[in-house]
């Protein structure tokens, strides 16, 4: 993903954050939330895990996952001060010493090898500058019997779902948004979806390429494969 269109999704998601969790699921016709609770369920979080939010956000990942349990630790990592922020308020008056805060690339994660047990990216992998070099630094700060899942939109790989998906997200997914969203919302920040999306590869490419660094990759699809969950584990 180029410099420039990196930066405008990054706008677009700030853009979003008042309405950001009511319009995403309806955009998905209520898949969004249901594919976040599906990863946490998968992952196997047992007392005291330490879990990498990669693209934070505002937070909905991190407090699905400490809804399934409480004593899990959150490292938040985002690009966005902003969405930083908007993070940190949501956790402010309970849970706000489970989580902290690290401002960075997912190609550049400023953590020491092998240091978290489980990394979820919610909605923001396909955003990654160089997919291949942020999957890289994933496994590498993952520990032995480490987790990575992604939870994203998918691109199918049979070309006639990939057809109903990809009409889908390009015209009927800004015009669900434009319809959802308040007036206190300036633009449609949910088109900038449309761009990120085309630029996606089909789901095996994504999967082949964890295959090189995972040794079990398993992927489960919803709405015709348009929205993925990808289990990826170390060993």
């Amino acid at each position: 993903m180029k410099s420039d269109l990196w930066r405008n999704v990054i706008q677009a998601i700030e853009d979003a954050i008042p309405e950001y969790d009511t319009v995403n699921e309806k955009i998905s016709l209520g898949q969004a939330m249901k594919s976040r609770q599906f990863a946490a369920d998968q992952l196997g979080l047992g007392q005291g895990t330490i879990v990498l939010d990669a693209g934070i956000g505002p937070g909905t990942m991190s407090q699905t996952l400490l809804s399934r349990n409480a004593t899990i630790t959150i490292v938040g990592l985002d690009a966005s001060t902003k969405l930083l922020q908007a993070a940190r308020q949501r956790f402010k008056s309970t849970q706000s010493d489970k989580v902290s805060y690290v401002r960075a690339a997912f190609e550049a994660v400023p953590i020491r090898s092998g240091a978290v047990n489980r990394i979820v990216s919610a909605y923001a992998f396909r955003d990654a500058r160089n997919r291949e070099v942020a999957i890289e630094e994933f496994r590498r700060v993952l520990t032995p019997d480490g987790c990575f899942a992604i939870v994203d939109l998918g691109k199918p790989d049979n070309a006639v779902r990939r057809a109903f998906v990809t009409i889908y997200v390009e015209y009927i997914v800004p015009f669900i948004a434009r319809l959802s969203k308040s007036n206190r919302i300036q633009g449609n920040p949910w088109g900038m979806i449309v761009p990120t999306y085309r630029l996606l590869s089909p789901n095996a490419n994504l999967t082949d390429a964890l295959k090189k660094r995972f040794s079990k990759v398993t992927v489960h699809e919803s709405l015709l494969g348009g929205v993925v969950v990808i289990l990826a584990q170390v060993a």
